[in-house]
């Protein structure tokens, strides 16, 4: 009996072992997001074709109608997409199913966050690809403009730093988008935390007239230090751009300042998780 019960805890161990591991996390946090993208993707497909169908029907259909019609619904997907999979994100945090996870706060937020970042490059993957056979019957005359523009970029560029400065600054661009992307999250999920803190001090009666109440207040207000926030920045890129005349560093610092204030609104979301925020079912 006592080697079964030795047993027994040896496997519960181990599975909270594995369960608290960073790997084990992000799995069953990033199936649900990956099941909204590809909902959205399928949709986005049909949309796709039965638009195409009519163009063709009402004999409205061009070369150019397939790149104009997927690049036009990619707008909307990125917005669905993105709404959706803020909405799983922040019901994780008020949700028992994943707080009684035996992870530390940091370690659920970090992978929460990790999470949305993985599926909404997915996203973006799948919409690129959707680009480029869409794009089939331009790819001779995109290759001719590419040719231009690099003959002309390298005409008028520095020459011998013409190739690491483009590799320079592609990377400076994507870096900076994924910057302000996780800024945005963070962001979102700093006033949904704040938000959910405050309405534990309300009463329950009208709470919800409250909530609302307060999260127009909490919105506000961020909104205003953003805003300050934003003129800082602004201002400290300003001359750092003024002083050294690169286009180049002036990426890199920005992505810099965004990070930093994304680390900082992580640490005010990790506080509220750990001591403010309750579960709602």
């Amino acid at each position: 009996m006592l080697k079964a019960l030795n047993s027994t805890m040896k496997v519960f161990m181990k599975g909270m072992t594995l369960m608290t591991s960073f790997y084990d996390l992000l799995k069953p946090l990033t199936r649900p997001k990956l099941r909204i993208i590809n909902r959205i993707i399928l949709i986005d497909v049909i949309a796709i074709v039965l638009t195409l169908i009519y163009e063709v029907y009402r004999g409205d259909l061009a070369t150019d109608s397939p790149l104009g019609i997927t690049v036009s619904f990619s707008v909307v997907v990125g917005i669905v997409a993105f709404v959706l999979v803020s909405r799983n994100s922040e019901h994780l945090f008020v949700s028992d199913a994943y707080r009684l996870i035996p992870a530390s706060d940091t370690k659920l937020y970090s992978v929460n966050l990790l999470s949305s970042f993985i599926v909404m490059v997915y996203g973006g993957i799948t919409q690129l690809i959707l680009w480029l056979i869409a794009a089939i019957p331009f790819w001779g005359d995109f290759g001719d403009a590419f040719k231009q523009l690099f003959h002309y970029t390298a005409t008028h560029a520095d020459r011998p730093n013409f190739v690491k400065n483009m590799i320079l600054m592609t990377i400076g661009v994507v870096l900076l988008t994924i910057a302000a992307t996780l800024l945005l999250w963070v962001s979102l999920t700093l006033i949904h935390l704040s938000g959910n803190a405050l309405t534990a001090f309300l009463p329950d009666a009208r709470q919800k007239f409250f909530r609302f109440v307060l999260y127009v207040v909490v919105i506000v207000a961020f909104l205003y230090v953003s805003s300050i926030i934003d003129n800082r920045v602004d201002g400290v890129l300003n001359h750092f751009f003024n002083m050294n005349g690169s286009v180049i560093m002036s990426l890199y610092y920005a992505t810099i300042y965004l990070l930093g204030f994304t680390a900082l609104e992580s640490v005010g979301n990790v506080y509220l998780l750990k001591h403010w925020v309750e579960t709602d079912n």
